[in-house]
């Protein structure tokens, strides 16, 4: 089952602190939402450097990242 994170309305750097918790504990599918272009580029860092497999989503401002498991 996927983990949901859902950031939408937190100030940085909550955003990126659930989901570096959540790519933490959880190895399988994560999604992660935010509504803030710097969330959405500190979180998208993370990823990258968690050398994971993701996609972004953007919808407006909201941005969904679907994160593989590792």
């Amino acid at each position: 089952m996927t983990e949901r994170v859902d950031a939408r309305g937190l100030s940085c750097p909550q955003p990126l602190m659930l989901a570096l918790e959540a790519m933490k504990k959880n190895v399988g599918p994560l999604t992660v939402i935010v509504d803030t272009e710097s969330a959405t580029e500190s979180i998208e860092r993370a990823v990258k450097r968690e050398k994971r497999v993701y996609l972004i989503v953007r919808t407006g401002s909201v941005a969904t990242f679907q994160i593989e498991g590792k």
